[in-house]
């Protein structure tokens, strides 16, 4: 660097969202100004894009600092749906604001004032008219973005620092009265609190009794958790909560809102954010394969085996693309490929399933996610929920003489007898008081799995081996709804539950 500063793009992102809004129908979503960047600037990246869309929104999020001076491009016509303002009513506002003297103060702890300290040691970025962008501007995504080229960089390393964070604890507790982030002492929300001190953003303490509180609000500590509480009254606190945190930071659609709590705090929470436009994530469900990791290809399985030139194995062709897929290295391959999301296809268009015996796995979109999340009271992501085999030697395979992939899953699992399948069996389970079923067979299931999942599939191994192959996938990557030999974990007990009541 020759110490001079460039702006990261050919104009800043706010100057963008302008031209953006030109190309937009009268009427679009996100997904449509998420597709011209992608044509146009595909080097900004999904989280700028979300913040100036809304900050640039008639009567976005007052607390983004960095658009209070800049005029509206886009009003909100209905949840999740925009509109351009006409050039001439929304102004050029060609300059970068000045200096914000703005004091707003939402949780009550003022964090979010202070830009994180490596933001503040960023050098101020020149505009095309060569003024300079105040330090307090690009603390957080602002015109010109330099801490996003961090963010880029480390898009498949670290996730990106959300915009509020909600913490909870079930652990040790004070037993007085006491500022809601003094009350609770166990290791995991100190360090949390720590991380959402540092990261300067808004943050909020999650008590059963007390619903959402301000760091530095004074609460009698909880005499129970909610762990504790019935599920019916954790739905309710839940919405509660979503509540009272839009009535502190506005609108959360398009918030990337993290949770640092048990999945008593989670679970019923993660539908609710989700319902109200918020992008969740948090710290107790993380995906084990995560999908930036590049599959393996899923004809090549011997692979690991290439550094043995030695074995016998060129006098037997045809054992390669069998015998060596039960081996730990290729399993974490085969489970790669299988946990890709790009290599399924969707239930609604089975054609391209192989007729042969293999592994398969069980994909949900965000919305049907969402609905599992609501009756499972419990998080589930978008992705893999489900893996299986057909082929392998078991009861099943003596009992159901349907020993392919295709025939399988749509024979059996789609248009099958919920008995007939452990996967439809647990969808029923789950689904049956949302979807208002009559009968665990009911074609309800059918018509919501077409419309929400997809399936990916790998073809190999011997009978013997694919059981095997099966458990080490399984065990890898640990779908929710994979019930059967697996440890005990709170989404397996929750589906005991809901099937002990089934006659």
């Amino acid at each position: 660097m020759d110490g001079s500063w460039v702006v990261k793009y050919d104009r800043p992102v706010w100057q963008i969202m302008h031209r953006c809004a030109d190309a937009m129908p009268p009427v679009f979503r996100y997904e449509d100004v998420r597709s011209w960047f992608t044509t146009n600037y595909p080097e900004v990246n999904e989280a700028t894009i979300r913040a100036h869309l809304i900050g640039l929104t008639d009567g976005g999020r007052a607390k983004h600092v960095q658009f209070a001076q800049r005029s509206p491009v886009f009003r909100r016509v209905a949840r999740g749906e925009y509109a351009p303002i006409p050039v001439d009513e929304r102004g050029e506002d060609p300059g970068p604001p000045p200096v914000s003297t703005s004091k707003i103060k939402m949780s009550g702890n003022g964090a979010h004032l202070h830009a994180p300290s490596a933001a503040r040691r960023q050098p101020p970025v020149a505009t095309g008219d060569s003024a300079p962008v105040p330090p307090e501007a690009v603390g957080d995504d602002s015109d010109d973005e330099d801490p996003e080229v961090a963010e880029e960089s480390s898009d498949d390393e670290t996730p990106a620092i959300p915009d509020v964070i909600l913490l909870g604890s079930v652990g040790e507790r004070v037993n007085v009265p006491a500022p809601a982030k003094e009350v609770y002492r166990d290791m995991s929300f100190q360090l949390g609190r720590i991380d959402a001190e540092q990261w300067g953003r808004e943050w909020f303490v999650l008590s059963a009794e007390h619903g959402l509180v301000a760091p530095n609000e004074w609460i009698s500590p909880d005499s129970r958790t909610l762990a504790d509480l019935d599920p019916d009254y954790r739905v309710v606190w839940a919405s509660w909560v979503v509540t009272r945190l839009e009535s502190l930071v506005g609108c959360l659609e398009g918030v990337h809102v993290r949770l640092d709590a048990p999945n008593a705090f989670a679970g019923p929470l993660f539908a609710g954010l989700q319902e109200a436009g918020a992008v969740v994530s948090s710290g107790d469900v993380i995906p084990s394969i995560t999908h930036s990791a590049p599959p393996a290809p899923a004809q090549e399985p011997e692979e690991p085996v290439a550094s043995e030139p030695e074995e016998p194995v060129a006098q037997e062709p045809e054992e390669p693309d069998l015998a060596p897929v039960v081996q730990i290295g290729s399993a974490s391959s085969i489970a790669h490929a299988l946990a890709d999301p790009r290599r399924a296809m969707p239930a609604s268009d089975l054609s391209g399933l192989p007729q042969s015996r293999g592994l398969y796995g069980w994909f949900v979109d965000p919305a049907g996610a969402r609905e599992l999340n609501r009756c499972l009271r419990l998080p589930v992501r978008a992705g893999l929920i489900f893996v299986g085999q057909v082929g392998g030697s078991s009861w099943h395979s003596l009992a159901d003489p349907v020993l392919n992939l295709r025939d399988h899953i749509e024979r059996v699992q789609l248009h099958g007898l919920a008995r007939s399948s452990t996967f439809r069996m647990n969808l029923a389970t789950v689904l049956r008081a949302h979807l208002r079923m009559t009968s665990l067979d009911d074609d309800r299931l059918t018509d919501w799995m077409l419309e929400h999942l997809s399936v990916s599939c790998w073809v190999g191994a011997e009978p013997g081996a694919l059981r095997e192959l099966e458990q080490q996938v399984v065990d890898e990557l640990d779908p929710p709804l994979n019930v059967d030999r697996s440890p005990a974990t709170e989404y397996r007990t929750r589906l005991g539950q809901m099937r002990s009541g089934i006659a």
